[in-house]
């Protein structure tokens, strides 16, 4: 078995975009919000929420 890594915000967003895709929503969603974790600009992030609306990650 072949693991993948996710390294950057882009790597981060193919692999959400690729489970979308698939039907697996809920895998995409939490893809796409750990990649607005990375460092992006404000309107990045809330293209990435705007495309991958399902879920928001709990604030600690």
């Amino acid at each position: 078995m072949t693991r993948q890594t996710h390294d950057t915000r882009a790597d981060y967003l193919q692999a959400a975009q690729e489970e979308k895709a698939a039907g697996n929503t809920a895998l995409a969603s939490l893809l796409a919000e750990e990649a607005e974790y990375r460092g992006n600009t404000p309107a990045e992030n809330a293209q990435v929420m705007r495309d991958f609306p399902a879920g928001q990650r709990a604030e600690s």
